[in-house]
């Protein structure tokens, strides 16, 4: 945080005022560029003058009135001060915004407290104050007392509204409010006291849209419960606005947040799959953030509307690359047959007619360490995908993507078509063997467990392990009967067998020996919050997307008023040349199936705009 630095006692410093510009920057001997640039980005008011001052102490200095004669009150009526703390008295026990007030014989706006310069262009009061008074900018009138005028600069739409929201009073929940809102996290953190460096004050306040922070990062999830009650706590007239925004990978325990919170409302949500962050370069965007704080990838569905007890659909969606051709809402042309359709927790190629197993593919959530890409349906009777094709876009989705790419086969569209991905995928799956996604929802590695996860008995052999019992309970939308353990368990053994196999391109001869996985590419990282740096990521020849240092970030000299937010940073690598395309493999079933509707009986629209 950035605070003034207030003059020595007896010195009479020679006072410039600047014209930068629609505002006034009040300084001695001269400021920093980067000040001035904070200064000429200030939103404007009519009728009022932003005056900006590195050292709230120079509203004593004598000279001030007499060189703000030529804009107040002449050409304005009233001054927003910015300079932080000028709202309240300081260690003389005098005011600098009713000391300016008087002067110049005008209302006088200052904040109470420090100042936070959200992305975006909004000034907001941060809390904090003993005294109560603290978090807030105050009206000061001449002969009169100071009148409350909210907490952001400039005003949103639901400032008053979001000051009527009661405290719920939930044991071990913290319900405070952020620039783009309201945060509900658990008091008592692993990560330590929040600071204004964290990312929650990074998302851009937006005029007619009231964010609703879920959790934090490293926290353990927040019981359902007491989200349910925190929403119940808003007004109805504020829900309409509500944006509900997830800040970690699991935010809210016991189902899905869009699910939670939309019950607990009683209408249609809207539920960001990430945090709304400003990325220099890349503008408005919406990134997964790692359980460190820091954003790692951009995913491609950016918002799903979430109705009551009826599921979600994607709102609002960014294309995987720019090769691809519209095919309805959220979805994409691969070639005349097969296309690409974006889910929450990464992409679904399929057949155009075919949806077998949608409501358990659809359902996968988003995690910030993986971009899953769900390969075919939920039935073994389907065509072999375009492996070039889909080789080609894996290798141009962006860079931090690609990094974190994992694959996955529905386990009803049997052996034929995992084997088939692992020939076809070779190079990009680097020798590691595509995940299985079972009927409940589960992705499952070779030995039958959850990636990341050990096995939960030594004496089990590996590559037959079950999975749960649930996985065999919950069907899958198709043709067939579900498939049964057996049948998942055979996958997986198989999977992780065909994986050393030799690939479709290679000669007897040339195969040798079974290959050892190879570790996947270094994931580059959207960057850092907690640190106030950005990390950025950027192709080298090879393609592979590496960390490089950040620009240099606007940094508001000591004396300035304001705190600027770094913004994470990340650049895509270059294109990548496909390999070879293997023999094509003949459909198992000529005729097309008709198509199976969603579970939830909704289809994807597209946002209004």
């Amino acid at each position: 945080m950035i605070r003034g630095q207030r003059q020595g006692a007896g010195e009479v410093p020679r006072l410039r005022v600047d014209e930068v510009g629609d505002a006034l920057l009040v300084s001695v001997n001269g400021v920093h560029p980067a000040t001035a640039a904070v200064t000429r980005a200030l939103p404007t008011e009519t009728g009022r003058i932003c005056v900006v001052m590195t050292d709230p102490a120079l509203a004593y200095h004598p000279d001030l009135g007499y060189r703000l004669c030529r804009w107040v009150p002449t050409r304005y009526e009233a001054v927003r001060l910015i300079s932080p703390c000028a709202g309240m008295a300081d260690q003389s026990g005098r005011i600098p915004a009713q000391h300016l007030c008087e002067l110049v014989e005008a209302d006088v706006i200052a904040p109470v407290g420090e100042l936070v310069a959200v992305p975006g262009g909004t000034l907001y009061a941060l809390a904090g104050g003993a005294d109560g008074t603290d978090g807030q900018w105050l009206r000061y009138r001449p002969g009169r007392p100071p009148l409350g005028a909210g907490r952001r600069f400039p005003l949103p739409e639901w400032e008053r509204e979001l000051a009527d929201v009661a405290d719920p009073s939930i044991p071990e929940v913290t319900v405070e409010q952020i620039p783009a809102g309201l945060w509900v996290r658990r008091s008592h953190s692993p990560a330590g006291p929040v600071e204004p460096t964290d990312l929650a004050f990074a998302v851009p306040v937006q005029p007619d849209t009231v964010t609703l922070l879920v959790s934090r990062p490293g926290d353990p999830p927040l019981p359902a419960a007491d989200l349910r009650r925190t929403i119940e706590a808003i007004p109805a007239a504020l829900r309409e606005r509500l944006v509900v925004t997830p800040y970690g990978d699991t935010p809210v325990a016991d189902g899905a947040l869009g699910a939670t919170a939309s019950a607990a409302a009683n209408r249609t949500l809207r539920v960001r799959t990430g945090l709304a962050l400003h990325l220099s370069g890349r503008g408005a965007q919406v990134a997964a953030v790692g359980v460190d704080g820091a954003p790692t990838w951009i995913p491609f569905a950016r918002e799903i509307a979430w109705r009551p007890h009826g599921g979600g659909r994607i709102l609002s969606w960014t294309a995987p690359t720019d090769q691809l051709l519209p095919a309805g809402p959220a979805q994409f042309m691969l070639n005349e047959r097969w296309l690409v359709e974006v889910l929450e927790a990464g992409l679904w190629i399929r057949e155009v007619n075919r949806t077998e197993g949608a409501a358990v593919i659809r359902r996968l959530s988003l995690e910030a360490e993986h971009c899953t890409v769900v390969i075919g349906v939920g039935d073994e009777d389907q065509a072999a995908p375009p492996w070039r094709a889909v080789d080609r876009l894996l290798h141009r989705l962006p860079g931090e993507a690609l990094a974190r790419l994992r694959l996955a086969v529905p386990a009803a569209a049997g052996q034929w078509f995992a084997e088939d991905m692992t020939k076809g995928l070779r190079r990009t799956l680097r020798g590691l063997a595509p995940l299985v996604l079972t009927p409940a929802g589960r992705l499952l590695g070779p030995a039958g467990e959850e990636p990341g996860r050990r096995p939960s008995s030594a004496s089990e052999p590996t590559g037959q392990s079950a999975p749960p019992a649930g996985a065999v309970a919950a069907g899958v939308p198709g043709r067939r009967k579900s498939t049964s353990v057996d049948e998942i368990s055979s996958l997986l053994s198989y999977v992780d067998q065909i994986r050393q196999a030799p690939a479709w391109d290679e000669l007897p001869g040339e195969s040798g020996p079974p290959r050892s996985p190879v570790a996947p590419p270094a994931r580059p990282s959207l960057g850092r919050a907690a640190e106030g740096n950005a990390q950025a990521t950027s192709p080298t020849d090879d393609g592979q997307a590496v960390l490089r240092p950040p620009a240099p970030p606007v940094v508001v000299p000591q004396s300035a008023p304001v705190v600027v937010v770094a913004a994470p940073v990340a650049v895509a690598p270059s294109e990548r040349e496909a390999g070879p395309e293997p023999a094509p493999r003949p459909a198992r079933r000529a005729a097309a199936s008709q198509v199976d509707g969603d579970a939830d009986g909704m289809a994807n629209e597209e946002a209004p705009e």
